[in-house]
């Protein structure tokens, strides 16, 4: 049901009753309208209210989209109108500072929990309040910067061997064939010039002596 509609049939939306719900209750949800400031009416009159002082008494309205449902009212679609009043204002003026935000926004995330209070003369209710800052893609316009062009990909190093994975070290090629009997890898780590003495060595007869 749109807003015009829902006006004409007497619907629209609901404000959130404190009255009818315990100490602890809470009300959570996203804003989705700029918020509104309006006069407030005396309690249980369509009056205007004033302080003392004569100036108005105002108040902001925020729709929130809740979770809450009519299960009577088969088009009731979670929204509801909070009605932030002087004593509410404080706590979730405080909720907003606390996260370093200017103000409650569209897609914010305000939470208010009744913590006291019966609402009576006297006794008004107190309240706690949360508040987070709509979440903003710091590359988006909305963040304030231009996406950047795609940077390419660095080359890819090539993937290490099966050996070296496991730390082991490859015999280098080398000119000089390994004797057999010999480790190669060990082989690979001598200099050539002792490869070659060994090498040498190993092709002498045995009763000559060897060259190093």
């Amino acid at each position: 049901m749109d807003a015009a509609n829902a006006l004409l049939m007497g619907g629209g939306i609901k404000s959130i009753n404190w009255k009818d719900n315990p100490v602890g209750y809470t009300v959570v949800g996203s804003i989705t309208e700029t918020p509104k400031v309006e006069q407030m009416k005396k309690y249980n009159s369509d009056e205007l209210d004033f302080w003392p002082s004569g100036d108005p008494k105002m108040q902001i309205i925020v729709t929130l989209q809740t979770d809450q449902r009519d299960p009577a009212n088969a088009d009731d679609d979670g929204k509801r109108r909070l009605h932030i009043s002087p004593r509410m204002m404080t706590p979730v003026r405080e909720a907003i500072q606390k996260i370093g935000a200017k103000g409650l926004e569209i897609g914010g995330r305000l939470a208010v929990r009744r913590i006291g209070g019966t609402g009576a003369v006297g006794d008004p209710y107190t309240f706690a309040a949360e508040y987070g800052a709509p979440t903003v893609d710091p590359g988006s316009l909305l963040g304030g910067q231009a996406p950047t062009a795609a940077q390419p990909a660095a080359p890819a190093a090539p993937a290490p061997s099966a050996a070296q994975s496991l730390g082991i070290t490859q015999p280098a090629a080398v000119g000089i064939p390994c004797p057999p009997g010999m480790d190669p890898v060990k082989w690979a780590a001598l200099p050539e010039m002792q490869q070659r003495a060994i090498a040498a060595a190993m092709a002498q007869p045995a009763n000559q002596p060897v060259p190093f």
